[in-house]
C-alpha cells in the first residue's frame, strides 16, 4: 500500500514537472494574429491577401474588424485595441530592423503594401509642456530621450521621388531587402505594424 502510494506521489510530480517544462518552453509566446519575431509580438496590418480593406481578428474572445490601412494616430488606436499593451513598433536596433525586413518580404504582401507606419516621431511627446528644441529629434512614443538607433536614408536614388516628402510621423520602408526610416505627414493612410511584449 506505501509503495503505490510512492509511485502515485511520483508520477504526480513527474507530470508536474512536465507541465512546467511544457509552460514554460513550448507554450507560444505571442497570440494569433501577432507573430513572434526576435524577442516581441508582431502584427502586421497586411498578413492577410492583398485585396482586402478589412482584417477580421479574433484576439483574446474578442472579434475585431481592422482597417489595413490607417493615418498614425489611427494605426496606434487599433494597436491599442487590439491589446492595451500593444502600440505602433519601435524599432531600436539593427538586428530589429533585419528581421523585420525578413519577415516583411516573406509574410506580409511587402510587394503591395511596402510602407508601414511606426511608432516614431519628430519631437517630445513625453514632456507635459512642448519643447520646441525636441523637434530636432526623433522619438518613440512617448519616450523621454531620442531614439538611439535609427535607418534613416540618407539620400534619395538618383531618378527616385520621395513619396512622402517631410513629415513629423515615421514610417517603415521595405527597399529591396532593406527596411529604412523615412518621414511622412501624420494624416497619410498607409499599412502598420504593431508590437506587443512576449507573453509571460
Amino acid at each position: 500500500m506505501v509503495k503505490s502510494w510512492e509511485a502515485m506521489l511520483l508520477a504526480l510530480l513527474l507530470l508536474a514537472s512536465y507541465l512546467c517544462i511544457y509552460l514554460e518552453f513550448w507554450r507560444p509566446r505571442c497570440m494569433k494574429p501577432f507573430v513572434e519575431i526576435g524577442s516581441s509580438c508582431y502584427f502586421f496590418s497586411t498578413n492577410k491577401a492583398p485585396t482586402y480593406e478589412y482584417y477580421k481578428v479574433s484576439y483574446n474572445g474578442r472579434v475585431f474588424s481592422v482597417p489595413a490601412m490607417l493615418d498614425w494616430l489611427h494605426a496606434g488606436f487599433a494597436c491599442e485595441a487590439l491589446d492595451s499593451n500593444a502600440k505602433l513598433v519601435s524599432v531600436e536596433s539593427g538586428e530589429e530592423m533585419r528581421l523585420m525586413a525578413h519577415y516583411m518580404r516573406r509574410y506580409a504582401h511587402a510587394h503591395t503594401h511596402p510602407h508601414f507606419w511606426s511608432g516614431g516621431h519628430r519631437g517630445n511627446l513625453g514632456t507635459k509642456e512642448f519643447d520646441q528644441q525636441s523637434m530636432d529629434n526623433f522619438y518613440w512614443h512617448y519616450e523621454l530621450q531620442p531614439m538611439n538607433y535609427t535607418n534613416f536614408v540618407q539620400r534619395e536614388p538618383e531618378g527616385r521621388i520621395e513619396r512622402y516628402p517631410n513629415g513629423f510621423c515615421i514610417y517603415l520602408e521595405l527597399v529591396d531587402s532593406e527596411l529604412v526610416m523615412r518621414t511622412a505627414n501624420c494624416k497619410h493612410q498607409m499599412a502598420f505594424v504593431c508590437e506587443l511584449p512576449w507573453l509571460q
